[in-house]
């Protein structure tokens, strides 16, 4: 496995991901007994797990989607050392073992170079995707969310916490998201996007969303935080029924549905239930963990089942392709556990909003996690 990893800048950050998604889960079911983890566990989950998976698809997806290549990969395998190291060291920050300003500056340094092999890669672009302006937002929003936490600890900005969280969740992890849904949910549906003009009329809806969310949190100003939440959840929901009504299309081929968008579809339940019970509801848990775990984390492990596997086929496979019997990217992993997995986590997720369940469901959902990163590590022995 570590050569076929190692040869793989994607695979790379998606493994150590994983590794930070097993960490985190972890440290919040410690949370739940009492101990205090709550800055640890939030930022190896968004920064380590969520982050990682993203930048490390991003690598392999941009190219991909817009028929070009990876462009800077001196500065892309730079960028590996130094997020990853700022994720750990940002770790050590919060136990009061390195100074903010250190961690933070490493980490920003990674997410510069980053952005730049993104941003030059996509100068070159030969196709045109509907998922390129969110992964540009996203990148530009991560920047300025790392940036702003770095400012704010150094007591340069006046500093709101909900700012710096909101520019990193719902702008980095939520706009992304919003991109690569629209790219991998009408593919691996075998379906084409119902209306890409309702795409691109979403991403309109969060360029005006986002900073009045943001300019509200900063200024404490309910109106126009609830204007801007109003504003993200009717672009939320019509992403969900552009792909859902997407989904209820005629396929192209009678080949069963994908793995992965068994993932999506309740991924999409669980964040229309976010967004809604942020703009309705005080409980910050139950609005978090439901955009967090019930949106974004299944949303991921459903992009990995299919990430995953076709990366590794390709650096294992390919080129004996036609000249021995090789297996197909569906035989790298276990389907029945994958289904078993689908349960879990929809499951897990729902006892871990009830309060008097919430301890039952993040031990199935750390349970979950283990199986599912074991498999993902099995991709590459098969």
């Amino acid at each position: 496995m570590p050569s076929t990893v190692w040869r793989s800048l994607p695979l790379r950050f998606i493994y150590l991901g994983l590794a930070y998604l097993v960490i985190s889960s972890f440290l919040g079911i410690l949370g739940l007994f009492g101990y205090y983890f709550k800055p640890v566990h939030s930022h190896l989950m968004l920064a380590g797990f969520v982050s990682m998976t993203i930048i490390g698809s991003m690598y392999q997806l941009v190219p991909t989607v817009t028929g070009t290549e990876l462009r800077l990969r001196g500065i892309a395998e730079v960028s590996f050392y130094l997020t990853n190291l700022g994720v750990l060291m940002l770790a050590a920050s919060f136990r009061g073992l390195i100074p903010f300003y250190i961690s933070g500056s490493v980490y920003v340094l990674g997410i510069l170079a980053f952005a730049a092999v993104v941003l030059v890669t996509l100068t070159d672009m030969k196709l045109r995707s509907v998922a390129v302006p969110f992964f540009v937002l996203a990148v530009i929003l991560y920047l300025a969310g790392t940036v702003y936490g770095i400012l704010g600890l150094a007591g340069k900005v006046d500093f709101r916490i909900a700012v710096h969280n909101h520019l990193l969740t719902a702008g980095w992890i939520g706009v992304t998201t919003f991109g690569g849904l629209y790219e991998l949910f009408p593919m691996l549906a075998l379906r084409k996007l119902k209306s890409v003009k309702l795409a691109y009329f979403t991403f309109i809806l969060l360029l005006i969303s986002l900073p009045l969310m943001l300019y509200g949190f900063q200024k404490s100003s309910d109106v126009f935080v609830t204007l801007g939440g109003a504003g993200y959840a009717l672009a939320f929901i019509l992403l969900s029924s552009n792909l859902l009504l997407t989904l209820a299309g005629k396929s192209e081929t009678p080949a069963p549905l994908d793995i992965s968008v068994k993932f999506f579809v309740p991924a999409l339940l669980f964040g229309i239930t976010g967004v809604l019970a942020g703009l309705l509801y005080s409980d910050k848990f139950i609005h978090a963990h439901l955009m967090l775990v019930g949106w974004i984390t299944l949303t991921v492990m459903g992009a990995e089942y299919h990430i995953i596997p076709m990366i590794t086929w390709m650096e294992k496979y390919s080129e004996r392709l036609g000249i021995e019997d090789v297996p197909m990217i569906g035989d790298l992993f276990n389907m029945k556990l994958a289904e078993i997995l689908l349960v879990m986590s929809v499951l897990g997720t729902t006892l871990l909003l009830i309060p008097v369940t919430r301890v039952a469901g993040g031990i199935l959902l750390f349970g979950t996690f283990l199986a599912f990163t074991w498999d993902m590590i099995m991709v590459q022995r098969r």
